[in-house]
């Protein structure tokens, strides 16, 4: 009897001490499972936060390109930021602008999440004056516009712009060319072959179906003189200057604007926000990239007293204004805009990808009465979580 006793008790204690055993691995991995699912809810919190960071900055600077292992909560987020064309992340290319692929990495303890979101960037004229009237073309000729060769006037990957061009002066052009906005023209407009000209003007949207090329009244253009805008500057050459080789120029908010009392020579790479008040002649050679820094608008103003002549293998994100000629030679592209008060002649395979006018590079020199709009912060198109 006391043997079976003890065999009970025994048998007890061990069946007590396999439970136990299974309750406290049990417990323990409750309690293994509870610590990764905070850190994972941790993780996916930080990479959120991290969405939210990337909206307060590009609300202040829409260059802002992002940042890396940024401390929150004892975790830390890298966010990549990148143009996009789409609405969702991986989907295809919907022909939006001043949109951005957020990519928010969020990491807490040994757990890591990635939240994606497409932001919208508003308008880049809302809140701000408008550019002047002269300046809402792709080209815009004071006297008469001529286009021979391989002639291309189009918009800068956003078919919702018609890049609009105008000449006070008569209109001509002989080659293959292609226009996708409206034409106007003060005097006459002609063509070789002459039917060209309703098949090589085609504008992006005409919902109205309008004439594609029309006569209308001159498009008044102000004088414009460096002197008046001097003060301005924060450089100032008082001789012909010649720049080359990097060059990087000022930001959206505060640009660097050079004032050259003579003629400009540019060459190599400059990228930057600024301005160019020139007295004289600018001439642009050889292989030259003025890079953007942003989607849609111009990073830099070039103003010119005399002739505008660019030759080569020239890349141009700039808006272009000048009292006087433009002369394009050679396979230029130009990302924003031509003006001239003088004749506008392309020659060769040049390009211009229309791109809106960046106000705050061309209120200083032609101010307007401000638009009344309120700026407005970046929306969040689409959303993603892993």
């Amino acid at each position: 009897m006391g043997r079976m006793l003890l065999i009970v008790v025994m048998g007890a204690g061990i069946i007590f001490s396999i439970v136990s055993l299974n309750i406290n691995t049990s417990n323990t991995s409750m309690i293994g499972n509870a610590v990764e699912e905070y850190e994972n809810v941790m993780a996916q919190n930080c990479a959120s936060s991290g969405i939210d960071f990337a909206l307060r900055n590009l609300s202040d600077d829409t260059t802002w390109t992002g940042v890396e292992d940024k401390s929150l909560s004892n975790g830390t987020f890298t966010i990549i930021v990148q143009n996009t064309s789409a609405k969702y992340f991986n989907g295809p290319a919907a022909g939006i602008t001043r949109a951005r692929l957020i990519t928010s990495i969020g990491t807490y303890s040994n757990s890591v999440d990635t939240v994606r979101a497409v932001l919208q960037l508003p308008n880049p004229t809302a809140g701000s004056s408008p550019p002047p009237p002269f300046l809402n073309y792709a080209v815009c000729s004071g006297s008469n516009l001529s286009m021979n060769g391989n002639i291309t006037i189009t918009d800068d990957n956003n078919n919702d712009w018609n890049s609009n061009i105008h000449t006070n002066g008569n209109f001509s052009m002989n080659g293959n060319n292609t226009i996708n906005g409206f034409l106007t023209h003060k005097g006459n407009a002609s063509s070789n072959p002459a039917w060209k000209l309703n098949t090589a003007i085609s504008p992006n949207v005409n919902p109205n179906s309008d004439p594609v090329h029309s006569q209308v009244s001159e498009i008044e253009m102000p004088d414009y003189d460096p002197d008046d805008f001097e003060e301005l500057a924060t450089q100032v050459h008082n001789s012909n200057v010649t720049l080359s080789g990097n060059r990087t120029l000022g930001t959206k908010e505060n640009p660097e604007i050079i004032y050259v009392d003579g003629n400009l020579t540019l060459s190599g790479n400059i990228t930057g926000y600024g301005m160019f008040l020139v007295k004289g002649n600018v001439t642009i050679n050889g292989n030259v990239n003025i890079t953007s820094l942003d989607a849609t608008g111009n990073n830099l103003g070039i103003y010119v007293n005399g002739n505008v002549t660019v030759n080569g293998n020239v890349k141009l994100y700039a808006q272009v204004y000048s009292n006087s000629n433009a002369n394009f030679n050679g396979n230029v592209k130009v990302y924003g805009g031509v003006t001239t008060k003088g004749t506008v002649n392309f020659n060769g395979n040049v390009s211009v990808y229309y791109r809106p006018t960046t106000t705050e590079l061309t209120q200083p020199i032609w101010p307007q009465e401000d638009s009344g709009e309120v700026e407005a912060r970046p929306q969040i198109i689409s959303y993603f979580e892993r």
